[in-house]
């Protein structure tokens, strides 16, 4: 049984690579399979990486394109269990203000009010324990979690060990829920 789910925004909800990638000047990539880190693939460091990101402001997180499938995702979820939102924010102090008005431009209401259902930090192993689940694009934090004590589904994303499922994450998804009621 799952008694609720947690699910990451940046790489599963809301396209936080293309943002990134075009804001250092990339427009067409082949991604590296499995490989998480974007300064590494961009050939920079990680300051010149963030520094770039930090620089927009909480515009840069307000304004991520959500994903065409965040809302079937969101239904998705919500039908398996109550869910709440978990997301790590950047360093900079703007990140989590962004993150804030993406959610609430975003996110439905529920009950007919402000989606509210949201933490912002980084240490989502903390929220583990058995009968909760992560959704998560991060194989750092899914092994984190799953060593808590939590169950973990990874996003399929072209940088994670899930890539081979990256052109249909829903399915995959779909499928890992089902697998999980069974149990």
């Amino acid at each position: 049984m799952i008694e609720h789910i947690f699910l990451d925004m940046d790489g599963v909800l809301v396209d936080f690579s293309s943002a990134a990638l075009r804001l250092h000047g990339v427009e067409d990539i082949e991604w590296p399979r499995g490989e998480w880190d974007f300064p590494k693939v961009l050939g920079i460091s990680r300051g010149e990486f963030w520094s770039k990101i930090d620089s927009q402001g909480s515009e840069f997180w307000a304004n991520l394109e959500p994903y065409p499938w965040y809302r079937e995702l969101l239904d998705l979820v919500a039908e398996a269990a109550p869910f709440s939102i978990l997301t790590s924010p950047s360093l900079s102090p703007s990140c989590p203000k962004g993150k804030l008005v993406w959610l609430s431009k975003h996110m439905p209401r529920r009950n007919g009010r402000v989606f509210r259902d949201f933490l912002i930090g980084p240490a989502k192993h903390l929220l583990a324990k058995d009968s909760r689940v992560l959704i998560d694009d991060s194989d750092t934090n899914a092994e984190n979690f799953r060593a808590a004590g939590g169950e973990v589904i990874l996003f399929p994303r072209l940088w994670n060990r899930q890539h081979h499922h990256a052109e249909s994450p829903l399915d995959y998804v779909r499928r890992a829920l089902e697998k999980l009621h069974s149990e």
